[in-house]
């Protein structure tokens, strides 16, 4: 069974949310293989609610759990683009996944690219941005399950905020291998 959180540094809930959904997609690509990423996350305060009124004041709305309860749930995928590279076709296999990292949009930023420069989009506090990915992949026990490690920044691009200053962590355990597929 699939058992991750995610984490947003300095917002309300420290512990983290719980990860309703995580997908992991291969798929070939012109003699290499791409992962397609969709993560979900439960309600913000599924776990535990924060009582807050509208008077109360915080230095922005990354701390306001008001706001965070306005968007419920954070959603984070490749769904607008192909994914990332992850290595040619005869290379892929359970052992090269195995301690694997890669980073993803690095140098990508609002000051010299657009939207559809982003390999991922993030719906957080309404459409945001986020980039600056990295992700490791531990093999449990030797078996079919993977550990993936996934950190990245955030923009808070709806209310006009395009500096990547907020940071993320996921960490989800019993992920299946995940099969290659044709591209479609």
């Amino acid at each position: 069974m699939l058992n991750g959180r995610i984490f947003f540094k300095g917002n309300p809930w420290p512990e983290g949310h719980p990860i309703k959904k995580f997908e992991l997609i291969a798929r070939e690509i012109n003699g290499d293989v791409w992962f397609a990423v969709e993560l979900q996350s439960e309600n913000y305060y599924s776990e535990r609610n924060i009582d807050d009124d509208e008077n109360s004041e915080y230095a922005s709305d990354w701390e306001a759990p008001i706001v965070w309860g306005n968007f419920h749930r954070c959603s984070v995928s490749t769904d607008e683009s192909q994914g990332f590279k992850v290595c040619a076709v005869p290379d892929y296999n359970k052992e090269f996944l195995d301690g694997f990292e890669v980073e993803v949009d690095t140098h990508i930023d609002f000051d010299e690219h657009e939207w559809d420069d982003f390999t991922f989009r993030i719906y957080l506090l309404g459409h945001d941005a986020v980039t600056k990915h990295k992700f490791r992949f531990e093999r449990i026990d030797g078996g079919d399950l993977f550990r993936v490690i996934w950190t990245g920044k955030i923009a808070l691009a709806y209310v006009g905020e395009y500096e990547f200053k907020y940071d993320f962590c996921a960490d989800i355990s019993n992920v299946p291998f995940p099969t290659l597929n044709p591209a479609s």
